[in-house]
């Protein structure tokens, strides 16, 4: 090997060594960039020739060093598997958020919630029985009515809100799916030019696979490598992303509860074909929107109605103290009128308003014994009454939501035990960014003795000539 060759050799090594220094400080500045994956320079050894050539041949030492790539350290199995994972968690998380505003809007157990004020509604009504003919109590019955009417229109008014904001995040949530889409097909078409034109595309790749993870967890989407580095995408089966183009998505169905009998849905807007979110937000927003919040308004509806029931067959059984006394031998007939109206959409209201008009006796005028106003108390103990509804329905609700958090929560632990794998593999350790700083920092100067010490060797060589 002649010196200029050692001098190549020398140059090349020191080349290397630099883009090794380069590509640690590239990883050490992104250390907290979200997405990065860390980078490694790919070297290997520049062989002398192998093929003879007439009057020379090779002495075998070699060329030295050939900066190959710089390559993105990556897990393909983790990435997929946080893909899925991902997507369950923030499924489940969404779940547990609607679940814990629903809980929020009974406000059960509380002195003022729903409960207590058919407690207290029907103890007013012993009060009236225990004094039949006085105004004060049952002035104080008509209070207590309108306000439990009150409460339950009240709730039926801040459900059907949180029907409407979960309605309207599902609309937002997948208009920021269509734009991470369009910008994933976006980058794969510069991640393709790149790659075909001989540049790298780390950092290019490094930001739509961010697009990625982030559209499992919006709608479950999963991804397939292609050609040219690029990522197709796909929902169940159905491509979202397909190299360099999109698929655009709408969200269909009413915009208020109630609202028409279709329900709200997802489908592809070039033809209207339906689609369903394999995991992600979306999913549980979907799950909220047709079946989960409209479940609670069905059963609140249904109490309310059992409740009007209840109390108006009550009152056609007794007598006012407007009650007619009867001419003999007529018999004297209950003049109770119904006290509670249900009105549409679930709303209940209260019909009378003279306290007078309350049926508390169950003999005819001039009787006034307050029986009725017992047997009306008497229905807060009905096994299929609206108190005991209300109570399984809390109960139901706190399963639910009980249920749901455990999941979260255990998922969430999942997650995070797949990130830590994948941090482990593509995450910056600075400890170990600074070994390696230190290890081709003395690389590069060995290569710069190296260069120095040919350079030395050949001036002697030529003083020698002279």
């Amino acid at each position: 090997m002649s010196g200029f060759s050692s001098l190549n050799m020398g140059t090349r090594a020191l080349f290397a060594a630099q883009r090794a220094l380069d590509t640690t400080g590239q990883n050490i500045s992104n250390v907290n960039t979200e997405g990065y994956s860390r980078q490694r320079v790919q070297q290997t050894a520049a062989g002398a020739s192998s093929t003879p050539a007439m009057f020379s041949r090779s002495d075998g030492a070699g060329d030295g060093v050939d900066v190959r790539s710089i390559q993105r350290i990556r897990d393909d199995f983790l990435e997929t598997r946080a893909q899925s994972e991902h997507a369950a968690q923030s499924s489940l998380a969404t779940s547990q958020q609607i679940f814990a505003d629903i809980e929020t809007t009974f406000g059960e157990p509380s002195s003022s919630g729903l409960q207590s004020q058919m407690s207290s509604f029907w103890g007013s009504w012993h009060d009236v029985a225990n004094d039949p003919g006085s105004l004060a109590p049952r002035s104080q019955l008509l209070e207590r009515a309108n306000a439990l009417a009150g409460s339950f229109n009240g709730l039926t008014g801040r459900l059907s809100q949180q029907w409407s904001d979960v309605r309207e995040q599902l609309s937002a949530a997948v208009t920021d799916v269509n734009a991470m889409a369009t910008n994933v097909a976006q980058l794969n078409r510069s991640i393709r030019s790149a790659l075909v034109s001989g540049a790298p595309a780390n950092d290019l790749s490094d930001q739509r696979d961010l697009l990625v993870l982030k559209l499992g967890s919006a709608i479950g989407a999963t991804a397939t490598p292609g050609e040219d580095g690029i990522v197709n995408l796909a929902i169940n089966g159905t491509p979202l992303v397909s190299g360099d183009q999109a698929r655009a998505l709408q969200v269909g169905g009413p915009l208020t509860y109630p609202g028409s009998a279709k329900a709200a849905s997802i489908s592809w807007a070039e033809d209207g074909y339906p689609v369903s979110p394999s995991g992600g937000t979306t999913q549980a927003m979907l799950a909220a929107v047709n079946t989960t919040i409209p479940a609670y308004l069905s059963s609140l509806a249904g109490i309310a109605s059992s409740m009007a029931t209840a109390v108006n067959s009550q009152q056609a059984q007794g007598y006012t103290l407007k009650a007619t006394p009867p001419t003999p031998p007529a018999t004297a007939v209950p003049d109770g009128q119904p006290m509670f109206l249900m009105g549409a959409g679930g709303k209940l209201s209260v019909t009378t308003a003279d306290p007078r008009d309350i049926a508390a006796s169950k003999a005819g005028p001039p009787a006034l014994d307050g029986d009725n106003g017992i047997a009306m108390a008497a229905h807060s103990l009905d096994a299929t009454g609206p108190d005991a509804t209300y109570r399984t329905l809390m109960v139901d609700l706190g399963v639910q939501s009980q249920s749901i958090q455990r999941q979260s929560t255990v998922q969430t632990a999942i997650t995070n035990q797949v990130d830590n794998a994948r941090q482990g593999v593509s995450g910056v350790s600075m400890d170990e960014e600074m070994t390696n700083l230190v290890q081709y920092q003395h690389a590069y100067e060995a290569a710069a003795r190296f260069v120095s010490t040919i350079s030395s060797t050949l001036d002697t060589l030529m003083q020698m000539t002279r």
